[in-house]
């Protein structure tokens, strides 16, 4: 517990430095706490904070550092004895927990030809974008999902999900999950599946065939992906990159793009939010800062990142963070640059705590 004669500093205020002896109150407050009980009038400042004050700095993972290990845990970690082999991004900020940035995991999963990962599912919401992925495949639910290059595939919360590699060469994408939320929240189940289950690899696209038209829906199709999450989970790179050359800047300079729920024109999963963004070369977005927290992802191209106090370089497949609530701005290097983001945004928007701002 915080002494109250510490004169501690919280930003935005300074909290009294009246020593507890001389408080008129001082025998009450310490009689509530000793009954379980906590005044708001002595540190209301500090359960209702001025602004948010995000615990992590930026983190920046450059792939050319990363990929030596990718190429170790193909050698090293038999897919037979782990239920995936990936290896997780982790800001030191949260003390050695499994945390990327705030309630959001990244990583990359690794797979050699042959290699299935096993089926399972689980409540923390979950992506996966193809990076050097060819070969691969993700089924969700009966559903065979392509992971050619810049695919994004969903893996909702509790749908069954498995990875198998039917290419030559060694394959890589990468992961986004909200484990570090679900695990907050104690509300983490998860569901094994069997190593022995033939039947789940033998499965073609399946219902994914309704949700490839754009602007076309099938009649009484429409409630089945009016749930909480999409009802279309693979989203093709190619047609990503088709739009992103079509469409406008916008007002911070670079072009965007959200994957939606088709039925709502929502976000993807109730708290997972997807974009891709296009940087114009040599021109700087305007700052952008939000309540949501972002992993940020490298498809293409090479360029700069000023995020809060740092500046950093990076190319493609680098991977790195915006906290929340912290100022960002972006700059390609050399031609275009791509960037895939996942956010936990849709969250904030759905608790009504969602806030952004540019300058």
């Amino acid at each position: 517990m915080l002494a109250h004669n510490q004169g501690i500093v919280i930003p935005g205020y300074t909290m009294s430095a009246v020593p507890d002896a001389i408080r008129p109150d001082a025998a009450l407050i310490a009689a509530l706490e000793r009954s379980n009980y906590h005044p708001l009038w002595d540190r209301y400042k500090r359960i209702t904070p001025m602004a948010p004050a995000a615990g992590d700095a930026p983190m920046h993972w450059r792939w050319r550092d990363f990929e030596p290990f990718t190429a170790r845990a193909s050698r090293e970690v038999p897919i037979e004895d782990v239920e995936r082999r990936a290896i997780i991004m982790v800001n030191p900020a949260f003390g050695g927990a499994t945390t990327t940035t705030g309630n959001l995991i990244g990583a990359f999963t690794i797979l050699n030809p042959g290699d299935r990962a096993v089926p399972h599912r689980h409540t923390a919401s979950a992506i996966r974008f193809a990076t050097r992925a060819e070969g691969a495949f993700t089924i969700v639910n009966g559903r065979r999902c392509e992971m050619n290059e810049g695919d994004l595939v969903l893996t909702p919360p509790m749908c069954w999900h498995g990875h198998i590699n039917q290419g030559e060469a060694r394959t890589v994408w990468f992961d986004a999950a909200n484990m570090p939320l679900v695990c907050d929240l104690d509300a983490s189940f998860f569901e094994p599946g069997s190593r022995g289950a033939e039947a789940f690899w033998e499965v073609d696209e399946g219902d994914e065939r309704l949700w490839k038209g754009a602007g076309l829906a099938v009649p009484g199709q429409t409630g089945a992906a009016s749930a909480a999450h999409s009802a279309k989970y693979h989203y093709p790179g190619a047609v990503t990159r088709a739009l992103l050359a079509a469409i406008p800047p916008g007002d911070d300079g670079a072009r965007h793009l959200r994957y939606t729920n088709p039925a709502t024109g929502g976000a993807v999963m109730p708290s997972l939010d997807c974009y891709a963004m296009r940087l114009a070369r040599g021109a700087a977005t305007r700052a952008r800062r939000s309540t949501a927290n972002a992993i940020c992802l490298v498809v293409s191209g090479s360029g700069s990142s000023t995020v809060g106090g740092a500046t950093f370089g990076w190319e493609k497949h680098d991977v790195f963070t915006i906290p929340h609530w912290t100022w960002a701005t972006h700059t390609a290097a050399e031609g275009h640059a791509d960037l895939f983001v996942v956010t936990d945004r849709a969250m904030y928007e759905h608790l009504g705590l969602l806030r952004e701002e540019m300058q």
